[in-house]
């Protein structure tokens, strides 16, 4: 339920705060006085499209918040599912500035509007002469059938399977797509992968490759430097591995008396094996070096095919052939295993389509059953409210497709006239019909208690008299069962409920509206001034004292 309204700074209204309480509560005064304006703040906090031409002062934000109670409505996963901390008591807020920027938060933490306007969904039901309209439009009908029904978990179940269908169903098509494109391109991606399979790339062939080549093509200078290195190493008149022993033989002979000399033939002896293997593998290295012109040959034709595949797949090294050709086998793996894939969705998706038939049926058959009872329950209300002939039905016939409510057409059947054969609403329903037909469903619906909080803006326009005192009637019977607002033009409605506001303006250096709760004696000059006028007679008084003691 809603326990606190706060506006700041929005059209006429500079500052209201405003107390609710459970049960019935209406809201009255005078044509102009600020009753849609602030029936339009209140519509802010549940996310409706903001206007920066309702701003008071445009150097200040407007601010408009719901503080609500949400004890009990079970809505601990979906704060979970939006990363926001539960509290039994949630304020939703919305702040609008001059400059077109719109913020809006709940409890305090900042969230888009669609969130806000998700909440808005759950907390308030805001039932304006837009939505009596609404109540002529199939998909409309469809959920208040639903709702009466106690359908939303076959429902959910049904969008579900519905969505699921939907997505095999895209994917399908795009795997259709794919093998279309990829028939197109298999023979080349194929001649490609064999061009480089058959060409059999190694990793590193290339470098070894180049080194070889340079070695063969300097094979001469290779063996001269080579062999040089190992004649004045090993193999000279004055090699400089038999002089360096020499000196460590030399220094063997000063180790007594000088200790440094140990310790200069030991590092001499590290530097005599360290060139010794220097001269071996210099020698073994420089037998290796041969030229080969077949060699040679073979080098550059294997690197020439390589430059050519290269330039040919435009990458940088034939190390980054390997990787095409083996983007190019999963390309073709792909391209095998499609016609698998297809078959695979192809199952799926009838399985799924059965799936949803199967739920469908059901949502049908339930919808079937629901269309007598709501019917009957609405016909009764109708009656109630000064409508003796008034005919109603409910029509559930199978659609051709699937919708994202199942398959059915479901249409509301109206004549308020005896003898007239029912009509779809939209066409044969005046406005004050549409608006008690809109009453009884929602009366009817609220004993499902799915909303908090339902406010009503004029929903007994265009009744009066006894009727009147039947639409109060139901109004407070349905305020036991959710929270009512109800702003009414009507005495009836307006001493009936238990809770009465009054908004009025206020002159001063401009015009402002306030709200104020009315007192017990307060209600009655206000509910006297309804049915008198300006000029109050004590007729009007005594009438006023008479409903205020006489309401249920």
């Amino acid at each position: 339920m809603i326990k606190s309204i706060r506006i700041y700074n929005y059209a006429l209204i500079d500052e209201v705060e405003i107390d609710m309480q459970p049960g019935f509560s209406v809201i009255t005064g005078e044509t102009g006085a600020g009753k849609s304006i602030l029936l339009g703040a209140i519509g802010l906090t549940i996310g409706n499209r903001a206007d920066t031409a309702m701003i008071m002062d445009k150097e200040r934000k407007c601010v408009a918040e719901i503080t609500h109670d949400i004890s009990g409505h079970h809505l601990e996963k979906w704060f979970e599912a939006n990363g926001l901390d539960y509290a039994t008591e949630t304020v939703a807020r919305r702040e609008i500035h001059a400059d077109g920027r719109s913020r809006a938060f709940i409890n305090d933490t900042p969230v888009n509007n669609k969130t806000l306007k998700e909440l808005g969904e759950l907390l308030v039901d805001i039932h304006s002469q837009h939505q009596s309209l609404l109540l002529g439009q199939p998909g409309y009908q469809v959920e208040v059938l639903d709702r009466f029904r106690g359908n939303r978990a076959l429902l959910e179940e049904y969008r579900e399977r519905h969505e699921h269908y939907r997505r095999l169903a895209r994917e399908l098509e795009d795997c259709k797509q794919k093998i279309e494109e990829e028939a197109r391109e298999e023979e080349f991606t194929r001649f490609q992968f064999n061009r480089l399979d058959a060409a059999r790339p190694r990793p590193g062939e290339q470098r070894e490759l180049e080194e070889e080549l340079s070695i063969l093509s300097h094979a001469e200078t290779i063996k001269a430097t080579l062999g040089g290195l190992v004649d004045v190493l090993t193999g000279d008149e004055r090699p400089v591995v038999q002089a360096l022993r020499h000196a460590v033989n030399r220094l063997e002979t000063i180790a007594g008396v000088m200790g440094e000399a140990r310790e200069y033939g030991e590092r001499l002896q590290s530097v005599i094996i360290e060139l010794q293997d220097i001269a071996d593998e210099a020698s073994r290295r420089a037998e290796e070096v041969e030229y080969s012109p077949e060699r040679v040959r073979a080098a550059r034709e294997r690197l020439d095919e390589l430059y050519d595949l290269i330039h040919k797949y435009k990458v940088g090294d034939a190390d980054e052939l390997i990787r095409v050709k083996d983007n190019l086998a999963e390309r073709l793996r792909e391209i095998d295993s499609s016609e698998h894939r297809l078959e695979e969705l192809s199952t799926r998706l009838r399985q799924a389509g059965q799936e949803r038939e199967e739920v469908a049926a059901r949502l049908h058959q339930e919808r079937v059953a629901g269309a007598a009872p709501l019917e009957e329950e609405t016909r009764a209300l109708l009656v109630d409210l000064g409508m003796r002939h008034a005919r109603f039905s409910v029509v559930v016939n199978p659609a051709r497709e699937f919708t994202d409510t199942g398959k059915d057409e479901v249409t509301f059947l109206f004549s308020a006239n005896k003898n007239h054969a029912p009509g779809e609403l939209s066409r044969v329903a005046s406005g004050g019909e549409i608006s008690r037909l809109m009453l009884s469903m929602k009366y009817i619906l609220s004993r499902a208690k799915l909303l908090p909080a339902i406010i009503f803006d004029e929903i007994d326009t265009g009744v009066s008299g006894e009727i009147a005192h039947r639409v109060a009637t139901m109004l407070r019977r349905m305020s036991a069962r959710v929270q009512v607002i109800c702003i009414s033009h009507l005495p009836q409605v307006a001493a009936t409920a238990d809770i009465h506001f009054k908004v009025y303006k206020e002159d001063g250096q401009r015009t402002l509206s306030r709200v104020k709760r009315l007192s017990s004696e307060e209600r009655v000059v206000e509910i006297a001034g309804m049915i008198s006028g300006s000029s109050i007679s004590d007729a009007a008084f005594e009438n006023a004292r008479q409903l205020l003691e006489n309401r249920e």
